[in-house]
């Protein structure tokens, strides 16, 4: 048996461990492997959970680092350096940005959406970062069948020292491959942008483009999402006063979550989730609202959605009703701080005869040159939630123009 399939069977035998938590026999067997010259960022992976689990943190903190210098786009690591930052939050509001952005970057990952949910609606927060389990929050698979051939491939060769081990250097990929890589990933990129360019346009094209691409939208998985079958308790009987929302019957029900599916595939998403939001907090039952949950989020994940200007007094007096809206709003930068390739802005909106319209919480994914104290901008953006103890909304710009 080669080499690769014994550290194969290893890898399996320390996720088993991992699996019956038996952290520290976990522990000797990865890194028997790694002081071996074999495993990838996925042995890396499971020793950060086993030196979490067994109160390790300075060696924690060095495998997380050096994950991240292998690949920052590990899905892992981005969930479990999520519930790190997590764990020593020093309040709701600063975990839940943090997922919030999450979401924005990675809207398909449940574990992301799933830490969201737990930290948004935990009745203690205190409690919450003191019992959160990890499984809840990180998605940690079993071992790749690739590690049977490819671990010498992408070996990381490491020593063991008295600090614990000490990773050299990755090996088993010549220049010429590396090479090879560099220039399809300059070509992809090229592409990439050609292809944004033209399919974008500029900005008198932009409007139109969009509409064509709208056109050619798959709206096939929304008819598979239906409510029959279940009749029978669609419904919840509970006291009004306890859903802002209360549906009597059930008929009214199936037809606010039918005329929702027409209106999504009329492209009036805005009308759509201001029914879908309504039905999600109300007196129905949980599978209906785990129907709607995926209608809201299907929506909230398009592109290229139609901008409205919603007035935002409007929004203040039922907010519940408008998570996921795409919204164009003019205002004022009260304030910008910038994190690595993104924007954190406070932003104070116009409101009507020159009035102020309200304080808002905005993340950009990317850098906007020229914005300031005092800048005043047009932004187009989707509202993804409302936070602090002001409930503002917090919203994930698609685009930040500056205006006069």
């Amino acid at each position: 048996m080669d080499s690769a399939q014994v550290h194969y069977r290893l890898i399996r035998d320390a996720y088993g461990s991992l699996d019956r938590k038996k952290y520290q026999e976990a522990i000797l067997v990865l890194e028997k492997v790694l002081a071996s010259g074999a495993g990838d960022i996925y042995v890396l992976l499971l020793l950060s959970v086993a030196y979490l689990h067994t109160d390790q943190f300075g060696k924690l903190a060095r495998f997380v680092v050096k994950m991240r210098e292998m690949n920052r786009s590990y899905m892992p690591l981005i969930q479990l350096d999520a519930f790190l930052k997590l764990k020593s939050a020093a309040t709701r509001e600063e975990a839940l940005k943090l997922y919030i952005e999450l979401m924005a970057k990675f809207p398909a990952d449940a574990h992301i959406h799933r830490g969201r949910t737990l930290v948004s609606e935990a009745e203690d927060f205190r409690e919450l970062q003191k019992n959160a389990r990890l499984q809840d929050f990180v998605s940690i698979p079993p071992p790749p069948k690739t590690l049977k051939t490819a671990a010498k491939n992408r070996a990381y060769i490491g020593m063991l020292e008295k600090r614990g081990i000490r990773i050299l250097r990755e090996g088993g990929a010549s220049r010429r491959r590396i090479a090879i890589a560099a220039a399809a990933v300059i070509l992809a990129v090229i592409l990439a942008l050609l292809a944004v360019w033209l399919y974008s346009g500029p900005g008198l094209f932009t409007g139109a483009v969009r509409g064509l691409r709208a056109k050619h939208r798959d709206y096939s998985g929304i008819d598979r999402v239906a409510l029959g079958g279940t009749e029978f308790d669609l419904v919840k009987k509970m006291g009004r006063d306890r859903v802002p929302v209360y549906y009597r019957s059930v008929r009214d029900v199936t037809n606010d979550f039918d005329r929702a599916r027409r209106l999504i595939k009329a492209e009036k998403h805005n009308d759509a989730l201001f029914i879908l939001n309504g039905l999600y907090n109300s007196n129905v039952n949980f599978v209906v609202k785990e129907k709607v949950a995926f209608l809201i989020k299907f929506v909230t994940d398009l592109e290229d959605r139609e901008f409205a200007a919603v007035p935002y007094g409007d929004i203040e007096k039922k907010r519940y009703r408008y998570r996921g809206f795409a919204v164009r709003w003019k205002g004022r930068v009260v304030k910008i701080r910038e994190r690595d390739e993104s924007q954190h802005l406070a932003v104070r909106l116009d409101g009507p005869e020159g009035k102020s319209g309200g304080e808002i919480d905005v993340y950009s994914p990317k850098l906007v040159p020229g914005l300031s104290g005092g800048t005043s901008i047009m932004l187009e953006g989707v509202i993804m939630d409302f936070i602090g103890k002001e409930k503002r909304a917090y919203v994930v710009s698609k685009n930040i123009l500056k205006v006069k």
